[in-house]
C-alpha cells in the first residue's frame, strides 16, 4: 500500500509566495510519485489547524501527517506553550486514528526584513525570539512521543546567503524553497 501524507501547516507549507512547482511540497510529491494533500493555509495558527483537523487531515484517512505551526502564533503574540498544547493535541488524534506523525520545525524569520518587504509588524522581534526555543519544546515533545522530524530551523540557519533565500523575511524565494525540499527530501526515509 502507498502512503498517503496530509501536510497540515501555514503559508510556508501552501508555499506563499512562489508558483506551485516551485514549492517545496509540491517537489517533494513530484520527484517521489507520493500522494500528498497540501493542506497548508496563508496566515493558520496552530489554533485554526485544530479546528480544520477533522476535514482536513482525519476525512482524508490519512496514514502520515506533517504537522508544521507556530510562526502565525507567535506573530499573534501568542505562548510556546499554547503552541505545544495544541500540537500535542493534533499528535494525539493522529496516534488514535493509526497516523505517523512527522513534525516540522518552523525556521526562523528575518524582522528587519518583514518590516520592510512583507508588512510592519511589532511582533517580529518576539516571534524571531521564540522561535528558537519553539524548536527546542518541539524537538522535546518529538522525543515524548517517539516521533521523527524534520528541522527547518538548523537548515535555514546554516544557509549562507539569507537575504537570497528569503523573498520578505518570513517566506522563501525559490532558493529557500530548495532548501526546505532538499530538508523534507529526509521524510522519505521515515
Amino acid at each position: 500500500m502507498n502512503d498517503t501524507y496530509v501536510f497540515l501547516g501555514d503559508s510556508l507549507t501552501f508555499g506563499y509566495g512562489v508558483k506551485p512547482k516551485e514549492n517545496w511540497v509540491n517537489k517533494l510529491k513530484q520527484k517521489y510519485n507520493l500522494c500528498i494533500y497540501n493542506k497548508g493555509v496563508n496566515g493558520s495558527t496552530t489554533t485554526d489547524m485544530l479546528f480544520r483537523f477533522q476535514e482536513d487531515v482525519l476525512d482524508l484517512n490519512p496514514n502520515k501527517l506533517f504537522i508544521m505551526g507556530g510562526t502565525n502564533d507567535l506573530l499573534s503574540n501568542r505562548s510556546i506553550d499554547s503552541i505545544i498544547s495544541n500540537i500535542e493535541l493534533m499528535i494525539k488524534d493522529s496516534l488514535c486514528n493509526n497516523i505517523s506523525v512527522i513534525i516540522g520545525i518552523p525556521p526562523t524569520i528575518i524582522p528587519e526584513v518583514a518590516n520592510e518587504l512583507f508588512m510592519k509588524c511589532d511582533t517580529y522581534e518576539y516571534c524571531k525570539k521564540n522561535l528558537s526555543q519553539l524548536r527546542i519544546n518541539l524537538i522535546a515533545l518529538c522525543t515524548k512521543y517517539s516521533l521523527p522530524y524534520l528541522d527547518f530551523y538548523s537548515a535555514i540557519l546554516s544557509s549562507k546567503n539569507k537575504l537570497e533565500i528569503y523573498s520578505d523575511g518570513i517566506h522563501f524565494s525559490p532558493k529557500g524553497q530548495d532548501i526546505l525540499f532538499k530538508e523534507s527530501e529526509n521524510l522519505i526515509l521515515m
